[in-house]
């Protein structure tokens, strides 16, 4: 089961800002992580919204990686010269001549 909303914006500390993710203005924002610029390193905040977005996103890109590493190793491909086939290589098929 996933995790309510308030239960996920309780983790945070808001405060009024702008999202980074959405460009709102004068909302309120938490920091979910920095960026390096120049040497100089600032917050990165996103609105309640966005922070949810988010979480989603985390949550379908871990899925998708388990799913990845459980998943069979896809099967190399056969050389020309063993193609399933009947067709003599030397002649187009019998429906385009």
């Amino acid at each position: 089961m996933g995790m309510r909303p308030s239960e996920l914006w309780g983790r945070f500390d808001w405060q009024s800002g702008s999202c980074f993710r959405c460009e709102q203005t004068n909302v309120p924002v938490a920091e979910v992580g920095e960026i390096a610029v120049a040497g100089t390193v600032l917050p990165l905040c996103a609105c309640q919204r966005c922070v949810f977005r988010l979480e989603q996103l985390h949550w379908t890109m871990s899925e998708r990686a388990v799913r990845q590493r459980n998943a069979p190793a896809p099967a190399q491909p056969l050389p020309l010269g063993q193609w399933p086939t009947k067709v003599p290589f030397d002649r187009p098929p019998s429906h385009v001549a």
